[in-house]
Order: C-alpha cells, then sequence, then structure tokens
C-alpha cells in the first residue's frame, strides 16, 4: 500500500466515525442544483454578493485553476521544501487557520456592507475586509498575520480585494504548495447571475515564484443552506496518522 493509500484510508476511517450529518457535507456533498435567474443587485445598483456559497478554487490542487497549459511558477528551492513535507504538515490537520486563496469543500458566507466584507466559513474561521477607503498598514504597523490585512474596492460588477500581511504558515491547497511573508494575493468576485459567481485570485509572491499567476474557479449559490458548527479545537485524533506523503 502506497503512502498515499495509507492517507486515502484513514481519511475514509476518520469520516465512518463522523455523525451522519457530518459525514453528508464531508468532501463538499451538498449536491443542490444553484438557482437561475439574473443578478440580484441593491438600491445602489450593486451586485447584491450576500448569501451562502460552495465552491471556490480547486481544493486538492489549486494549479487545477491555472489556464489551460499553464503549470505553477514556483522556484525550485521551493518546490523543494514542498516535496519535503508530509500531510501532517498540513496546517488543516492542526486545525489552523485556512485564508485564500485556499478554499474548503465547506459552505462559506458572504456578507457585504458599505464598509467591511466578511466571510464566515463554515470551516474554521471567519475574515474581515475593510471597505471604507483605508490603506495598508507600512513598515512595523504591518504585522504578519494569518489572514493578512485586507481592503476592498468595487470595479464595476466586480469585488475587488487586496490583502498582504500573510505569514508563511499556510498552504495554498491539500497539495502544499507554500509561500512565504511576501505573498500579496489580489481576490476578484463577480457573480455572474443569481446563482454563480466566478472567483479569480492573482498571486504575487516573488520569494517563492518566479512570476505572478492567476488561478480562476466558481463558487455556487445554497439558498437553502446554513453554515453548520464544525469544531476542530478539541479531540483532533487525526494528525498523528497523518505521516504520509500529500494525496
Amino acid at each position: 500500500m502506497t503512502a498515499r493509500s495509507v492517507v486515502v484510508m484513514l481519511a475514509l476511517v476518520a469520516a465512518a466515525a463522523l455523525p451522519a450529518h457530518a459525514q453528508t457535507r464531508l468532501g463538499g456533498s451538498i449536491r443542490a442544483n444553484a438557482p437561475t435567474g439574473p443578478v440580484p443587485r441593491l438600491p445602489d445598483g450593486k451586485p447584491d454578493m450576500t448569501g451562502v456559497w460552495l465552491g471556490g478554487l480547486p481544493v486538492g490542487d489549486i494549479s487545477m485553476g491555472l489556464p489551460k497549459g499553464e503549470t505553477m511558477p514556483i522556484r525550485p528551492e521551493w518546490k523543494k521544501k514542498m516535496d519535503a513535507e508530509v500531510a501532517n504538515d498540513d496546517p488543516q490537520a492542526h486545525c489552523l487557520p485556512l485564508p485564500p486563496p485556499r478554499f474548503t469543500p465547506y459552505p462559506w458566507r458572504m456578507v457585504v456592507t458599505p464598509t467591511h466584507t466578511f466571510f464566515l466559513y463554515e470551516m474554521y474561521d471567519w475574515r474581515q475586509v475593510f471597505m471604507d477607503g483605508r490603506k495598508h498598514p507600512t513598515g512595523d504597523d504591518l504585522d504578519p498575520t494569518w489572514k493578512g490585512h485586507s481592503i476592498g474596492r468595487w470595479e464595476g460588477d466586480t469585488l475587488v480585494i487586496d490583502t498582504v500581511g500573510y505569514n508563511d504558515k499556510t498552504w495554498f491547497d491539500n497539495k502544499g504548495w507554500p509561500h512565504s511573508d511576501q505573498l500579496h494575493l489580489t481576490e476578484r468576485y463577480t457573480r455572474t447571475d443569481l446563482g454563480t459567481m466566478k472567483v479569480e485570485m492573482t498571486i504575487d509572491d516573488p520569494v517563492a515564484y518566479t512570476r505572478p499567476f492567476t488561478v480562476t474557479g466558481q463558487a455556487r449559490l445554497m439558498p437553502k443552506e446554513e453554515l453548520v458548527e464544525y469544531i476542530c479545537d478539541e479531540n483532533n485524533q487525526d494528525a498523528p496518522y497523518l505521516q504520509g506523503a500529500k494525496p
């Protein structure tokens, strides 16, 4: 049995031990179709982005979101570092934050106000984006954090979010694509109809990658879903067994 097979088998065993309701949501197994119709709009004419969404960018390997023919422009020394990682190194295995560009196969809610945009992720976390026109902190005022410092603006019907100030402790996906603390992320969310949102993220990290690159994906609205409680702070029994290679 290969190391990959061991990891997959352990994941299946762990899933079988979950309560029935949790099993039905494991791996993003919500199968409801997204509604159809025109883009809903607010009184000021901007798209109404509020709702519970499922999807975004590829979960298993973010490189699947690259344009056809492109490959991840990772620097050789960082690829070597990535190849040395094992599944137990994944921040997800230790209940640590999973900020974008990493997505999970669980729903998330977006709430947009004139001063803030909030993302509420069923799996672990939440984040805030400042929409009040402020700039990023600079110098010593920009403390590296798990989710960075995010500011947002509208470009037509697209919500654009600019984030800097990350630490280097997170992965882009389950495969383990890494980044440095110089990561600069630009997210673009465009609601293309009632039930569909285009997600586009440009990753600029001159330390770990040779050039900026863009990955795209799609989220779908889940109007009958609500976020449910997801606890990873206690009784986490998976990590000691995840010693094999990353899946």
